[in-house]
């Protein structure tokens, strides 16, 4: 196994977990000192297999993915202005978001290893903050989603290869975009971060937000920030839809309109008046008027008639999607979803209903889930690189 590569991973998966040196020399029950843990990752010294097996337990990872190098590269997209985490919460955030992003690519390439994503990166060139009217229109297109309000972005990006993230953070931190690359560059899929626990529609334009990041190539005259909240709001509200439920000019709404427009949308009050004023349906006047209304109410922080925020489940459907299949084991599917799978019951229901297949087809299923597991090892040579014998748990 490489050094430096162990090292760098015991890092990687130290922050993801949140722990200090000092935490995760306590998290090994003090079998290894904090001098040493800090020479491990400097690459100074090698741990041996013993304490190796003890940190990756702490860790709650398996040794071996310490040992091997990761199975995609990960490159991260800018924080926003003004998020307020410091570099060593970056660093957090960015370890914490790649360890999640390699699980999700490792099950994504045993059961999609034949597609690719979708997803037109930095593709779309914009010169003026109009233009991501048009290429968030051709983003639905190419998706095929017509121009009806999304009900659901995070299971439309997960479709597209986009794995969607919450975490937690205190901090004033509203999300983070990132790309997954293979060794050849290939591109392998996409990640949108969002913040855990804040209502649905700020999560929905967060993830719109980060999705224009990824796709969008803005002229450096120009704020990239409001270009994407910008395309957020086209994407998940677009033009046409508006016009034709809204109205092409209008003086005057109702509170209760503006709600029913909101839970339509999936988009918060103040997302929602932006997006009128862009339109010049709402005037100026009317628009100074009602964000008066929202700073008095403080609907900023508290929305009303708040949305119940969207939960990823895109990687558990995966996760036990392989388990089922005879991918993954239930202990790995475990490990992946952080809980037990009742793999006795599904195993026997699963077992039964092979038998009753005839002999061809039980054949047939096997040595399709042979060549599966002969093309997934034959795309990820990791376990060549590790040798030896590692104490797992």
């Amino acid at each position: 196994m490489q050094n430096i590569m162990l090292g760098q991973r015991i890092k990687q998966f130290r922050l993801a977990k949140g722990y200090s040196l000092d935490e995760l020399v306590a998290a090994t029950g003090g079998i290894v000192s904090k001098v040493a843990l800090s020479k491990y990752e400097r690459e100074i010294m090698k741990p041996s297999i013993k304490i190796l097996s003890a940190i990756s337990k702490a860790l709650g990872v398996k040794a071996i993915n310490l040992a091997a190098p990761p199975n995609i590269n990960v490159q991260f997209i800018a924080y926003r202005k003004g998020s307020g985490l410091t570099k060593k919460e970056q660093s957090t955030v960015e370890s914490l978001v790649t360890s999640k992003l390699e699980d999700r690519v490792k099950i994504q390439d045993l059961l999609f290893s034949s597609s690719k994503p979708n997803l037109p990166v930095k593709h779309y060139k914009i010169r003026t903050i109009e233009d991501v009217e048009t290429v968030s229109v051709d983003l639905r297109t190419k998706w095929k989603l017509g121009l009806d309000p999304i009900g659901n972005i995070t299971e439309l990006l997960e479709n597209n290869f986009v794995h969607v993230m919450s975490i937690n953070n205190d901090k004033s931190f509203d999300g983070i975009s990132a790309l997954a690359y293979a060794n050849n560059s290939q591109l392998k899929a996409a990640a949108v971060v969002s913040k855990n626990n804040i209502p649905g529609e700020r999560q929905r334009l967060n993830l719109a937000h980060e999705l224009g990041h990824i796709v969008l190539d803005v002229a450096p005259n120009l704020d990239e920030e409001k270009v994407a909240f910008r395309f957020g709001g086209a994407f998940l509200a677009p033009a046409e839809t508006v016009l034709k439920i809204v109205g092409s000019r209008r003086e005057h709404f109702q509170p209760k309109e503006l709600f029913i427009l909101k839970k339509i949308f999936g988009i918060s009050i103040q997302a929602l008046l932006f997006r009128l004023r862009d339109l010049n349906v709402m005037s100026p006047a009317s628009f100074s008027s009602w964000y008066r209304l929202i700073n008095k109410n403080n609907w900023k922080k508290n929305e009303p008639m708040p949305m119940k925020e969207e939960k990823s489940q895109g990687f558990e459907k995966n996760v036990l999607h392989a388990f089922s299949e005879g991918l993954i084991s239930s202990d790995e599917a475990a490990h992946l979803l952080g809980e037990d799978i009742d793999s006795k019951d599904l195993s026997l229901i699963t077992k039964k209903e092979f038998l009753k297949l005839s002999k061809n087809d039980r054949e047939k299923i096997l040595t399709e889930q042979a060549e599966r597991f002969i093309q997934y090892y034959e795309a990820n040579q990791e376990w060549k690189e590790f040798g030896g014998d590692i104490l797992e748990y």
